[in-house]
């Protein structure tokens, strides 16, 4: 057995946290339902994501031997008005861990330590607007954080009234943009020490996968501007904007 086979086996064996089959069940009708109304099924977008189980680089730092200080607080708390998701989070708002394509960074954007997964291949839409007025969500967006890292991640002020994070189900399955909170704070696994051959580049070594079963809601076309900002202060320190209609207008 060589290095990379037994620290795959002590991180499999460190893995102990399960989402219910009752959530997995709930988000894959969800997804189907988003993609037959998109038509944005692509490999690029989310091929492979592994929501049975935690990525093995994700949820098992602490089963490593010599993880490195990280740069997160030890107990985080979310930023004003937005909603807290950690490391090994499993539930409807928001789970992490997950496998990707290879490529997945060249298909993504990146705004310092956040990778906004496929977002350059339609992973970001916008919401479809029912004749009722109200939205259908854009279910399952990817965001990967650098380990170590604490981020909030929301639209710019200007724009509260146009995007909102979904972290509830509502019984209709639709929204408004009454629902939902401006933004999300994101805390990634610690840092550690893995090999640094023979780990496939869809584990993404290095970040915390952070995979949204509701996604968010917004009437906004062409880009979707986001911001990240960091504790303590919660000052905004770099922005992106998202194509959510293949390009930025």
């Amino acid at each position: 057995m060589d290095d990379l086979e037994r620290w795959l086996r002590a991180a499999m064996q460190a893995a102990q946290q399960r989402p219910s089959a009752d959530l997995l069940d709930g988000i894959w009708r969800r997804r189907r339902a988003h993609y037959r109304r998109t038509g944005a099924w692509s490999a690029a977008a989310v091929l492979a994501v592994a929501i049975a189980a935690p990525s093995v680089l994700h949820a098992t730092a602490g089963g490593l031997a010599r993880p490195t200080r990280p740069s997160a607080p030890a107990t985080p708390h979310a930023a004003p008005g937005s909603e807290l998701l950690k490391c090994g989070a499993y539930s409807e708002r928001g789970i992490s861990g997950g496998e990707l394509d290879g490529r997945w960074q060249s298909a993504s954007v990146h705004a310092g330590p956040v990778w906004f997964v496929s977002a350059r291949n339609s992973g970001w839409n916008s919401s479809q607007r029912l004749p009722s007025g109200r939205l259908h969500n854009v279910a399952g967006p990817i965001v990967a954080v650098k380990n170590g890292v604490t981020v909030e991640i929301s639209t710019p002020p200007a724009d509260w009234s146009h995007f909102k994070f979904l972290t509830r189900a509502t019984p209709s399955g639709s929204y408004t943009l009454s629902d939902g909170v401006h933004g999300l704070t994101l805390v990634g696994c610690p840092s550690y020490r893995a090999p640094s051959t023979g780990i496939p580049p869809g584990w993404a070594p290095g970040f915390t996968l952070f995979y949204l079963p509701l996604g968010y809601i917004t009437d906004l076309k062409g880009c979707l501007p986001l911001q990240i900002a960091q504790p303590p202060s919660w000052r905004v320190r770099w922005t992106a904007e998202l194509p959510v209609q293949g390009k930025c207008s």
